[in-house]
C-alpha cells in the first residue's frame, strides 16, 4: 500500500465521538465522509480498507488488535462512526478511529448474534436483522435525544420477512434498505413497515457478506467465495449485476461505507484508468479498466500516475503510456508483434477492436494471461482474419491477477491505450438493415388461433453483421432491444441461424450481453444441432409493465424508456462456406417460456416445443411438428408453408424499419390499414405499409 493510501486510511479511521454519553470521551469521529469502505474479517477480527472501484485493500486494524467475530458492520454518517455487533460481549460496539471499542449496553438484545446490519442515512438508528421466528428485523435508536435511545424494539418477525440475506445497505436517499439474497434477488426493504420488494434476479448468486452503496445509487456486493465485487445501477428499472472489480474473499464477510460518498477520491487518487473514449469502458461511471497503484511497484514501462476518474490520459498532461512498442504492423490474418515493458513480473492481457464497433468484445482478445518479467518481453498476436481496416483502439492490462476482462477494477498494475491503425484487408461486411439502423420483429402469440392481431405481444429492434473473407464466413453479431411486450403469456426469444451447426460455433470467444453486462450462462442452446440462439427463456424476467400498466409499452400512458438490450457475438472455429448459411434475417422466433401454458389447444405447457417463426420459416429440431395445424394455422409442410392462416396472414413479421407498433387490443389493419393489402399481393403491393405516413397515428404507440 502506498504511504498515501496508508495516511488516507489512517486518517478515515481517526473516528468517534461517543455514542454512549462520556463513555470513552478520547473517541475521535471520521473527519470526513470516507470514500473507501470497511470490511471486517476473520473469526479474530481484523478490519481492512477496501477501495472498491479496484479491490485493492489492507489490514487497517492493529496487529495486536485482538478482537471477537464481528459482524453488522455499519457507518454512522450522523456521528462519523463504525458500529458492529460483537459476538463476545453479545451487544454493539462502536469502534472509533483508534481501533477502540466502546461497549454499548442495549436494552432487550436478544441473546443470539447478529450478522446483518446497517445504520440508515435518513435517521440516526441502527438496524439488525436475522431470518427466523425468533428474530427479525429490529431498530436501535442512537441519538441521545431520542426517547427509546439504545432500546432494541422489533420491527417484524423473521418468519415474516425471511431472507436468505447476509448483509444490508441503506441508500444514499430514497430511506429504504438493500440487499440480494443468496440466489440473487435484489431486494428492496422498507424498514418502517417491515415489508420487502423483489426488484430483480441480477444474475450472480452466492453468499454476498459485504454490500455498500456510493453517493449515485449504485449498489456494490461482495461474494465471500471469490472476493468478486458487482455494481448494481439500483436506478435502472431491472437491475442487473455487472462485474466491478476483483476482490477479498472470505468465509466470514461483513462491510460498511459512508453512503454519502463517491466511488473515487477526487482529492487523493490511487488508481489509474484507460485513456480510450468511454464506449470502451475507460471512466468509472462505465465501468472502465482501472489499476489501484497499490505499492507503486507494477507498471508498464517507466512509471505509472493516477486520476481521478478520467479517460485521456491522466489529467496532468503527461502521458504515461510507455510500455508498448508495435514492433510490427497490423495486418489482418497476419501475425503481430509487440514489445512490452514491465516493472516486474506479471501478467498482460490485451484486447484490439478489430471491427471498429468502439468497443472490446470477447473475440477480440489478441492476448491472453501472458506471463512476462521485468524488463523487455517479445509477444506475438494473431490478428482477427475479419479486423475492418483502418484506425482503432487497442487496450493492455498488466497485473499480478492473471485473467482480467477489458473492464473492472484490479488491485495493482497498469492500464495502457493505444490507438493503432489495421492495413487494409480482404474483409467483407455485410449489415441488415444497415450499418446504423434497425429492423422490428412484431409477434402474435395466440398462434395458432388469431387473437386479437394486434401484433405487439412481442416487437423488437434490432440489427444483423456478418463478416466473411473472400467468402468464409467469420462472425455474426446479432444486436437489439425489446420494445414492447403485450402478452399475457411468457415468451422467450431466440434466433436460429439456418445452415450453422452448433459445432461451427467458437463458444470459447462467444459474448453474450444483456444490457451490456456479459452474460455467465452461453447464448448458444445446448443439446442441439442446429446452432440456435437464446436470448431469453422469459422476456418477463427482464422487464416490468411499470405503475398501472398491465403490459409493457403497449398502452397509452406506459411508454417507460427501453428496459433491455441485448448483444450477441457469434465467431466461427471451422471453415463456414458464406453459401450454405441463409440470407439476413435468419431465423429469429419466440417460444413458450417453462411452466407456463398457452390456449386450449394444448391442454399443457408445451414449454420449448411451442414456437412461433416468420412466414413460410420453418421450426427447429425443437418443435413438436403435430402442433401445426392446430385452430387457424394453415401450415402445408409440402409447400414449405409455415405459421400462416388460411388467408395466408403471419403470426409474426418482420420490417426492416424501426417501427410503431399498434396499441394493445388494436388490430394492425386498423393501425396500418394497407397491411392486408400487402399480404393478400404477397408484398407485390403496398410495399411501403408499415411507414408512419401510412399508419393511423391515434392507432399506434408513439411515447
Amino acid at each position: 500500500m502506498s504511504n498515501l493510501i496508508k495516511n488516507r486510511a489512517f486518517q478515515s479511521l481517526v473516528l468517534i465521538s461517543a455514542v454512549v454519553g462520556a463513555a470513552n470521551t478520547q473517541a475521535t469521529p471520521f473527519t470526513d465522509c470516507p470514500t473507501e469502505a470497511f470490511l471486517v474479517q476473520d473469526k479474530i477480527a481484523n478490519l481492512y480498507g477496501v477501495q472498491l472501484a479496484t479491490g485493492f485493500y489492507e489490514k487497517i486494524s492493529p496487529t495486536d488488535w485482538g478482537q471477537e467475530k464481528m459482524n453488522a458492520l455499519a457507518f454512522n454518517v450522523h456521528d462519523r462512526y463504525l458500529y458492529a455487533f460483537n459476538y463476545y460481549y453479545g451487544t454493539i460496539v462502536k469502534l472509533d478511529s483508534n481501533y477502540q471499542l466502546t461497549v454499548i449496553p442495549v436494552e432487550d438484545m436478544p441473546n443470539k448474534g447478529f450478522y446483518v446490519g446497517d445504520i440508515a442515512v435518513a435517521e440516526n438508528v441502527y438496524y439488525l436483522y436475522r431470518p427466523g421466528n425468533d428474530y427479525g428485523l429490529f431498530r436501535i435508536p442512537l441519538d441521545e435525544s431520542a426517547p427509546d435511545y439504545l432500546q432494541m424494539t422489533k420491527v417484524v418477525n423473521g418468519s415474516v420477512l425471511n431472507h436468505a440475506i447476509y448483509d444490508l445497505a441503506f441508500h444514499p436517499s430514497n430511506g429504504f434498505a438493500y440487499s440480494v439474497d443468496r440466489w440473487g434477488n435484489l431486494l428492496k426493504i422498507n424498514v418502517q413497515s417491515g415489508t420487502s420488494e423483489t426488484l430483480s434476479n441480477v444474475g450472480q448468486s452466492g453468499t454476498f457478506g459485504a454490500v455498500y452503496f456510493d453517493v449515485t445509487g449504485n449498489l456494490y456486493i461482495s461474494r465471500n467465495s471469490d472476493g468478486y465485487i458487482f455494481r448494481i445501477n439500483t436506478n435502472w428499472n431491472y437491475p442487473v449485476a455487472e462485474f466491478f472489480a476483483y476482490g477479498p474473499s472470505s468465509s466470514n464477510n461483513d462491510g460498511a461505507r459512508c453512503a454519502l460518498a463517491p466511488i473515487v477520491s477526487l482529492e487523493s487518487p490511487t488508481t489509474d484508468f484507460g485513456d480510450a473514449p468511454d464506449s470502451y469502458g475507460s471512466s468509472i461511471n462505465n465501468n472502465g479498466a482501472r489499476h489501484d497503484v497499490g505499492d507503486g511497484t507494477l507498471f508498464l514501462g517507466n512509471a505509472v500516475t493516477t486520476e481521478p476518474n478520467a479517460y485521456a490520459d491522466d489529467g496532468s498532461d503527461i502521458n504515461d503510456n510507455d510500455g508498448i512498442q508495435f514492433a510490427t504492423g497490423i495486418e489482418a490474418g497476419k501475425t503481430a508483434i509487440v514489445e512490452i515493458t514491465a516493472s516486474t513480473d506479471g501478467f498482460v492481457n490485451a484486447w484490439l477492436d478489430a471491427d471498429k464497433n468502439g468497443e472490446f468484445d470477447n473475440d477480440e482478445k489478441i492476448v491472453s494471461e501472458k506471463s512476462v518479467s521485468a524488463g523487455s518481453n517479445i509477444v506475438a498476436y494473431d490478428v482477427p482474419t475479419w479486423s475492418e481496416s483502418g484506425t482503432t483502439w487497442s487496450r493492455f492490462r498488466l497485473s499480478s491477477q492473471a485473467e482480467l476482462t477489458p473492464v473492472g477494477g484490479v488491485a495493482d498494475g497498469e492500464v495502457e491505450d493505444y490507438k493503432v491503425d489495421i492495413a487494409q484487408q480482404n474483409v467483407t461486411a455485410n449489415y441488415y438493415p444497415s450499418i446504423d439502423s434497425w429492423a422490428t420483429l412484431a409477434f402474435e402469440d395466440n398462434w395458432p388461433l388469431v387473437g386479437d392481431y394486434d401484433m405487439n405481444d412481442l416487437v423488437v429492434h434490432y440489427r444483423l453483421s456478418a463478416f466473411d473473407v473472400e467468402g468464409t464466413l467469420m462472425r455474426i453479431k446479432i444486436e437489439g432491444e425489446i420494445v414492447a411486450i403485450g402478452a399475457s403469456y411468457h415468451n422467450g426469444f431466440a434466433f436460429r441461424i439456418p445452415g450453422l451447426l452448433r459445432n461451427q460455433v467458437d463458444t470459447n470467444r462467444m459474448s453474450f450481453k444483456i444490457n451490456g453486462v456479459e452474460q455467465t450462462t452461453s447464448a448458444l442452446e445446448s443439446n442441439r444441432t442446429e446452432a440456435i440462439f437464446i436470448i431469453a427463456d422469459d422476456l418477463w424476467d427482464f422487464v416490468t409493465a411499470g405503475e398501472d400498466c398491465k403490459y409493457y409499452r403497449t398502452e397509452a400512458g406506459c411508454g417507460s424508456n427501453i428496459q433491455m438490450t441485448f448483444a450477441i457475438e457469434i465467431p466461427m472455429n471451422a471453415n463456414v462456406d458464406k453459401t450454405n448459411i441463409a440470407n439476413f434475417p435468419y431465423d429469429p422466433f419466440i417460444f413458450a417460456s417453462k411452466g407456463h401454458e398457452r390456449n386450449y389447444l394444448f391442454g399443457e405447457a408445451p414449454e420449448r416445443r411451442f414456437e412461433i417463426h416468420l412466414k413460410n420459416q420453418a421450426p427447429t429440431e425443437a418443435f413438436q411438428a403435430n402442433f401445426l395445424n392446430r385452430g387457424d394455422d394453415a401450415s402445408n409442410e409440402t409447400n414449405g408453408e409455415y405459421f400462416i392462416n388460411a388467408n395466408g396472414m403471419p403470426w409474426a413479421i418482420n420490417i426492416p424499419y424501426q417501427w410503431q407498433h399498434p396499441l394493445e387490443y388494436m388490430d394492425i389493419k386498423f393501425a396500418y390499414p394497407d397491411f392486408h393489402g400487402y399480404v393478400t399481393s404477397s408484398g407485390s403491393e403496398k410495399t411501403d405499409w408499415f411507414t408512419v405516413e401510412k399508419s393511423t397515428t391515434k392507432n399506434v404507440f408513439n411515447q
